[in-house]
């Protein structure tokens, strides 16, 4: 299962839930500010969204390259 860990307002958080949708891939979207810090703290990812694939975490950049 793919998570996507966003907050309100993101645009690129949109943009990846969008592309998820039309592909068809089931995920978890997850909007807590305070479990995206913990998360990017864990990932040292400072930037939304943060993907949790497979056990690794992911930029929107990397996770898109990956998954292609």
């Amino acid at each position: 299962m793919i998570k996507i860990y966003g907050k309100e307002n993101c645009r690129q958080c949109e943009e990846l839930k969008s592309k998820l949708v039309n592909s068809g891939t089931e995920f978890k979207y997850i909007e807590d500010i305070k479990e995206l810090r913990i998360v990017a703290s864990k990932a040292k990812i400072m930037s939304a969204p943060i993907i949790e694939y497979n056990g690794k975490f992911y930029t929107m950049d990397s996770f898109l390259k990956e998954v292609k």
